[in-house]
Formats: C-alpha cells, sequence, structure tokens
C-alpha cells in the first residue's frame, strides 16, 4: 500500500506539471509538483532495494528520516499559510474608498489574459457600487505583450462603460512592489497623501500583497478575484513558498 500510494502521489505531481505548463505560463508554481513528485515516484519505483537501505544502514536511517521531516514539515506550512491566503482573499473591503488599484498580470498581445479580466471584472463591479472612486490600473510591459497591462486594462474598462476620467495609467511598474509604490505617487498627486485605498488582484494574492503595501506605508485592503480553479493548488504552493521567502528576507 505504502509503494502504491508513493507511486500514485509522485505520479500526480509529475503530470501536475506536465498538464499545467502546457496551458499557462512556467513558473515556481508550476514546476513545484514536479519537485516534490520525482523523489516520490523513485521511491515507488525502487521500492525494496531503497527500503532496504535505510533498514540496514545509519546513513539510510538518516536520510529517510529527514525526508519524512522535509515533506511534513513542508505541508505543514503549506496548510497554514493556505489558511491565511484563504481567509484574506474571501474577506470583504470596505466601500467608499477614493482609489481602487488594480494589480496587472499577463497580457496576451494586446488582450488580457483569462485572470486579468477577471481583476478586471471585480474592479467593475467595486467601481459600479462606488461611483466616486477612481481607479488606478497598474502594469507596465512584459516579454509577449504588445502594449503595456496598464493599456490593455484601461481599453477594457472603458469599453465596459468606465469613464476614462477615472482612470489613472502605471505602465512602468514590473512587480508588485512597484505597482503600489508608482500607483501610491499617482493617487497622492490626483487626490492627496490621505486617500483611502484599496485594491484587486487574484484571491491567492492577496495575504501577500497587503503585507507588500504595508511595508511601503500604504494601508490597503484588497479584493480577491476569483482565479482559474484548476490552477489553485499550484497558486497556493507557489504563493507559501513566496511567503515563506518575503518573510525570511524580511520583505513582510
Amino acid at each position: 500500500m505504502l509503494r502504491l500510494l508513493l507511486l500514485v502521489l509522485g505520479a500526480l505531481g509529475v503530470v501536475d506539471t506536465i498538464a499545467v505548463s502546457a496551458y499557462s505560463n512556467m513558473n515556481f508554481g508550476t514546476v513545484l509538483p514536479l519537485i516534490l513528485g520525482v523523489p516520490l515516484l523513485l521511491l515507488g519505483i525502487f521500492f525494496k532495494p531503497i527500503t532496504a537501505f535505510f533498514r540496514e544502514t545509519a546513513l539510510g536511517m538518516w536520510i529517510k528520516w529527514l525526508l519524512i521531516a522535509a515533506y511534513a514539515g513542508f505541508f505543514a506550512i503549506v496548510a497554514i499559510c493556505s489558511c491565511l491566503i484563504y481567509r484574506e482573499g474571501h474577506a470583504k473591503p470596505p466601500a467608499g474608498a477614493d482609489a481602487l488599484i488594480v494589480l496587472g498580470c499577463g497580457v496576451r498581445g494586446e488582450r488580457v489574459s483569462l485572470t486579468l479580466a477577471r481583476r478586471l471584472d471585480a474592479a467593475l463591479s467595486y467601481l459600479e457600487e462606488n461611483p466616486q472612486t477612481i481607479v488606478v490600473v497598474s502594469g507596465g510591459q512584459g516579454p509577449g505583450e504588445d502594449i503595456s497591462e496598464a493599456e490593455a486594462m484601461r481599453r477594457y474598462l472603458v469599453a465596459r462603460g468606465i469613464e476614462e476620467s477615472r482612470i489613472l495609467l502605471e505602465a512602468r511598474s514590473m512587480s508588485t512592489m512597484e505597482n503600489f509604490q508608482f500607483s501610491k505617487a499617482l493617487i497622492d498627486s490626483a487626490i492627496g497623501p490621505d486617500a483611502t485605498i484599496v485594491f484587486v488582484t487574484t484571491r491567492f494574492h492577496v495575504f501577500r500583497s497587503e503585507r507588500i503595501a504595508s511595508t511601503l506605508g500604504i494601508q490597503a485592503e484588497g479584493i480577491g478575484a476569483d482565479g482559474v480553479a484548476w490552477l489553485e493548488p499550484n497558486n497556493y504552493l507557489r504563493e507559501t513558498c513566496a511567503i515563506v521567502y518575503y518573510w525570511l528576507t524580511g520583505r513582510i
């Protein structure tokens, strides 16, 4: 049974990476299931000689318990971070903010990606309910993008009835930290330093984004947009690693 479990879990990790990489951008969340799955798959395939090595040598015993501790510790951290990510991603933001920042992500040529479209749809709902709120569309131009993410977002919002006078373009940023830095400068110029701010990103990204904003002295609560359901496991794994990395480096 243990051998079968190792084979199944290992194969699932490998297959997940292959399937997700065919339909999504390659990133750490995409390859992490492969990294986790290959050792389990090898343990399952070479179960008898490896378990004999574990039982019969002192080095084998150390390696066995190191593997168990590494996997158990990693998934314990994933469980804790996933609870935080889920809670913040589903929190209801305050109404009546002065400004709303939409954090950019991939653009295909000149078209917004599915993930970005969902962020913009969440922004549209908030803007329709709060007609006094201005919106900052934030994102520069990356590889494979014919226009900046900000410009693609502006076109999307205007096509759905948002007045251009309510939209500020921030087309320089290349990271979440720069999204907030450059957007805050625009908001300060347009409204003033005391403006109340909310932002939109995908649900799994809200927790870390709020902490990044806080390190910059920006108090902003996030609105979580729906993600792509079958990518959620990969997104949660990637976010967990990012949260731990940011925490270890003192960035959140």
